[in-house]
């Protein structure tokens, strides 16, 4: 699944799910070169193939890691990439950078200092073109501007972006050497200030577009589709709290800190509803914010090849539009929220009064499968006009399909498992058959 985004006028497809490559900068804990590089292989294996880094992760590690990954993986440079201007790396003593410095751990020997000038932000592009081995960048966004990273000196770095860094981000566009601008921050209210005084395609708005939190659809959202500007979701999971759910062990993070009360108590009312239903919190954040038409990717942050599955498969995970619905009537989801559109069922009812359901598009063991609106795990794969219980049924039961009986159990079927010879006999069917022989 791919959605649009606007880059240089033309229309570019990006896949709805992409790769926030701040955790292979050994974002809170360090990894291996090696896993970094098998973690951006997997994502390319499994058509993920847009991904997002900047300087500030790793103090360029992440890019390194990403340029060298893509470098051996997609020499056709057929990948996007975004990444991120507004801090200059400054060198400091090799081994002077051990430990944890902003979140990074063992990073890079170098120190991020904040400058949104035209100068740092030439510069900063070329820097991360070397490190990305890029021949251009796909997006540049402007990083970590506003007042929740700047406080009291947020209009002075903003003044400093707009007559300088703006400039600069223009330029690139212009030439053909980056094919979109924009911001990528925490909130959005700084996109807006930044949509009043200019020429911005695509915000990445980081944790503020999310299953726990929707205020961005009061004003910034509706703003975006008004000025035809595309937002990227990062941190669909609140920096982790919504993948986790307070449900698994280990420290648990919102907005990369220790989750406040207010936070977990919702937290735990959204997982308790997604329990409900049967499905993982985990796919419903992830899945959620692709729903709005302006949202065309999210990029969770990924660090090994075991998160890259497990975010392709929580992005594959069918969920029920009853779940929507329930969220909503619990005041779980904003009035105007959007909703996921529950995927086209694979399976065929003939008649009501059937307790069959045809195949048709082949399941596989291990897919979740909705069957009357209840999810469960298909047991076997089964081929495109086969049948399935649509409810479970013991031996004996007559089977319906197109609401006439075609034969009988052999033996109990649970809801969803593949109805074929071993466990049904087709006794009217033989029946019919001789009927009609006789009847020649």
């Amino acid at each position: 699944m791919d959605l649009r985004l606007t880059v240089g006028g033309a229309r570019v497809a990006y896949p709805a799910l992409g790769f926030g490559a701040a955790a292979i900068g050994n974002l809170y804990r360090p990894i291996s070169d090696a896993e970094a590089s098998e973690a951006v292989r997997v994502a390319l294996a499994e058509g993920v193939t847009y991904f997002d880094t900047a300087p500030h992760y790793g103090f360029g590690l992440s890019e390194t890691r990403l340029g060298a990954a893509l470098a051996q993986f997609d020499p056709e440079q057929r990948a996007l990439v975004s990444t991120k201007v507004g801090r200059r790396l400054e060198p400091i003593a090799e081994g002077a950078g051990a430990g944890s410095r902003h979140g990074f751990v063992d990073a890079a020997p170098f120190e991020p200092v904040f400058d949104y000038s035209y100068d740092a932000v030439m510069r900063s592009y070329v820097d991360s073109r070397r490190r990305l081995r890029r021949d251009r960048i796909d997006i540049l966004l402007a990083h970590d501007l506003g007042r929740l990273v700047h406080g009291d000196a947020h209009p002075e770095r903003f003044h400093q972006f707009m007559t300088g860094g703006y400039r600069a981000l223009q330029e690139l566009r212009d030439s053909g050497a980056v094919g979109a601008i924009g911001l990528g921050v925490n909130e959005w209210r700084v996109c807006e200030e930044a949509l009043a005084v200019g020429d911005f395609d695509v915000f990445l708005l980081a944790g503020r577009y999310t299953l726990l939190e929707q205020a961005a659809l009061d004003s910034f959202l509706p703003l975006c589709a008004a000025r035809g500007v595309s937002v990227i979701v990062g941190g669909p999971f609140n920096s982790g709290v919504l993948a986790q759910g307070g449900a698994a062990p280990g420290p648990l993070r919102y907005d990369y800190e220790t989750p406040p009360d207010t936070v977990m108590a919702r937290v735990a009312r959204l997982r308790a509803v997604c329990e409900r239903f049967g499905v993982p919190l985990a796919a419903a954040a992830l899945q959620f914010p692709l729903a709005h038409p302006q949202v065309c990717s999210v990029i969770p942050g990924l660090a090994d090849p075991q998160e890259v599955t497990d975010a392709v498969r929580l992005m594959r995970t069918p969920l029920p539009e009853a779940l929507w619905r329930t969220l909503r009537e619990e005041g779980l989801l904003h009035p105007e929220a959007p909703t996921p559109m529950a995927p086209a069922s694979p399976f065929l009812l003939l008649h009501e009064d059937d307790n069959v359901l045809v195949v048709r598009a082949s399941v596989r063991r291990g897919d979740l499968i909705v069957i009357e609106g209840r999810p469960t795990t298909a047991t076997a794969d089964v081929e495109v006009g086969h049948k399935l219980a649509r409810r479970p049924l013991q031996a004996g039961d007559k089977v319906y399909k197109y609401g006439v009986p075609i034969g009988s159990m052999r033996v109990r079927a649970e809801a969803g498992e593949h109805l074929h010879m071993h466990n049904m006999r087709s006794d009217y069917i033989s029946g019919h058959t001789r009927d009609g022989v006789a009847a020649d």
